[in-house]
């Protein structure tokens, strides 16, 4: 994780993007551009990132494998399941669609102590329902599932904490938009639109300028200011959840994170 960090913070000081700027009236009061990378990161960061999931997932495995009688370890492994294998039918009875995914999970926890069991169970990223797709589990078995598949995890860029000012011709400082774009796990996706509107009390004909001229939208300089960051790009594979796309600093953290908490949980059950 750390060599992956060091990587994509040298994508970042390269500033691999640029605010093309969309001509439009004066009279319509508005600055847009359009936000675009300029640079793809570089491609062995998926492979890192590959191996790194791939670690991860694998200390699930090992895990249960530690908490289950010898007899039972060869078949042991630490199941992720993104639909409700448990489902019942209008009737009430469990669907018969996932009778073999249903035996395939018991096979892969049977031997757990009763608590463990449990808690395998209450993990499971079906279990939270329709923010299934979000769950950190549920995203390290779609890459991994991706990666063993021999299809390097997708990455893409995008621009956060991104902020706009404006150079005027004859003012000596620029003027800061203060309002920040893309902050906390949101960001801006390459080509995407910016729009900036003016206030409402902007002047009519412009902004008075001393030389008796008057200052108009398409006499501003907009200069855009923030970091790219590179975007994992969660597919399909592995379950019916939609796809979805994570900011890769964020995601290793967490992945890390929640697979830390789920070893500590679970090796009381260890057997000796």
């Amino acid at each position: 994780m750390v060599d992956i960090n060091q990587e994509a913070m040298r994508y970042a000081e390269r500033r691999p993007y640029q605010f093309t700027r969309i001509r439009l009236p004066d009279r319509q009061k508005q600055i847009r551009g359009r936000f675009q990378i300029t640079e793809q990161p570089d491609p062995m960061i998926a492979v890192m990132l590959g191996d790194f999931v791939h670690n991860l997932r694998t200390a699930l495995d090992h895990i249960i494998v530690a908490c289950v009688p010898k007899e039972r370890r060869k078949s042991a492994s630490f199941p992720i399941v993104l639909e409700d294998i448990w489902a019942r039918d209008k009737e009430g009875s469990l669907m018969v669609k996932y009778a073999k995914r249903r035996d395939e999970f018991e096979t892969a926890i049977d031997g757990l102590a009763p608590n463990a069991r449990a808690f395998v169970i209450k993990m499971q990223p079906c279990s939270f329902g329709d923010l299934s797709n979000l769950i950190t589990l549920g995203i390290i078995s779609r890459l991994e599932n991706a990666d063993k598949h021999r299809q390097l995890i997708t990455l893409g860029c995008g621009g956060k904490d991104f902020a706009l000012s404006f150079t005027v011709r004859g003012l000596p400082e620029p003027i800061i938009f203060h309002q920040v774009l893309a902050t906390g796990t949101r960001f801006l996706k390459d080509d995407t639109v910016i729009p900036f509107d003016f206030p409402s009390d902007f002047p009519p004909n412009g902004i008075p300028h001393p030389d008796g001229s008057f200052i108009q939208p398409s006499d501003m300089e907009v200069h855009l200011t923030g970091t790219v960051k590179i975007l994992v790009e969660v597919t399909t594979v592995g379950g019916n959840q939609p796809p979805g796309t994570h900011l890769l600093d964020f995601m290793m953290p967490s992945a890390l994170f929640e697979v830390g908490e789920i070893l500590k949980t679970l090796e009381p059950f260890v057997i000796d």
